[in-house]
């Protein structure tokens, strides 16, 4: 008997010491995976590129209409679903917003849309996150009560403060305390092409990762679900009222931030707001999608101009090692 509990005594510290490497190696692959799908996106952005001779939309008014998510859907080999989908709708119901409010005000509808419902494409959520990837009822609210997929992967519509100096880039504080930007890529109402990238390609992020909590809130750009479009029309730089809407987010704060920094009047605080924070379940940091297709893993403890200037595609800053 006491030979027996020995050896179960050995055994189990045996596990104890191995459990550790166990999740280690397997959020190692986890890892990879996330990085690994957030190259697809790359490929798929350069092959919408080629094909339409620029990059798609950020999002664009109004709000049921379909965010740069939907345009890359033929290129993650999911040119079935595309198809299936009415492009034209952008009806407050039978578009691309999720919302169905006691009224019925907007929602998917029943027509060729109504496919999004509670649908999970593959490839647009981390496989380290905890977070649902069909959120709908949480606080702060999603207005996703039809349950449209909520995304891990953000669109960059650029940086503030504006690191060239540049006084027509971004808009002022804006009604929810955000501040919209068209430095980037992937902004609202707008599209840009490979030319437009003045700093290089291996020097602007186009795509950021946010997987992880905002404290304990879930504060994704996933506004009435994650396929949504935009409230207001016209340039980001001369937007004057409360804009907000899905997929897209001007970086302002930093990697990892937490509920210290966003406040009720930060920008970053709502999943509407137009300065959602880059986040992750990584230690130390998050992904990156850059212009020319590769993925870096991005410190937390990187310096915010840094974060900003990878973030603005024509600020002249060449980004070296980061």
């Amino acid at each position: 008997m006491i030979e027996l509990l020995v050896v179960i005594a050995i055994i189990a510290i045996l596990m104890a010491l191995l459990l550790p490497a166990v999740q280690q190696a397997r959020e190692a692959a986890r890892r990879t995976q996330c990085k690994n799908q957030m190259k697809q996106l790359g490929l798929a952005l350069h092959n919408y590129h080629d094909v339409n001779l620029t990059f798609p939309m950020g999002t664009r008014r109004p709000v049921s209409a379909p965010n740069w998510r939907i345009g890359l859907l033929p290129y993650l080999d999911q040119a079935p679903l595309y198809n299936t989908l009415d492009i034209d709708s952008q009806e407050t119901v039978g578009g691309f917003s999720s919302e169905r409010e006691d009224s019925g005000s907007y929602g998917y509808g029943t027509g060729n849309n109504s496919i999004l419902a509670g649908l999970v494409v593959p490839g647009w959520n981390c496989p380290s996150s905890d977070l649902s990837t069909n959120a709908s009822g949480q606080s702060p609210t999603y207005n996703n009560a039809e349950r449209g997929q909520t995304h891990d992967y953000v669109g960059i519509a650029g940086g503030t403060p504006d690191p060239s100096g540049s006084s027509g880039a971004c808009s002022g504080v804006l009604g929810y305390g955000g501040i919209a930007c068209e430095n980037g890529l992937l902004y609202p109402n707008f599209s840009k092409r490979m030319r437009d990238v003045m700093d290089g390609t291996s020097n602007t992020m186009i795509v950021g990762e946010q997987s992880g909590l905002v404290g304990d809130l879930d504060i994704r750009a996933n506004y009435h679900g994650g396929w949504a479009g935009f409230t207001t029309g016209g340039r980001p730089s001369q937007f004057t009222s409360s804009p907000w809407g899905s997929g897209t987010t001007t970086v302002r704060y930093p990697i990892n931030a937490d509920e210290t920094i966003c406040d009720s009047s930060s920008g970053c605080n709502s999943t509407y707001d137009l300065n959602t924070t880059l986040s992750s379940y990584h230690t130390g940091g998050t992904h990156g999608l850059l212009c020319d297709g590769s993925v870096r893993f991005l410190s937390e403890n990187m310096a915010m101009e840094t974060l900003i200037q990878l973030s603005v595609r024509n600020d002249g800053t060449v980004m070296g090692e980061f």
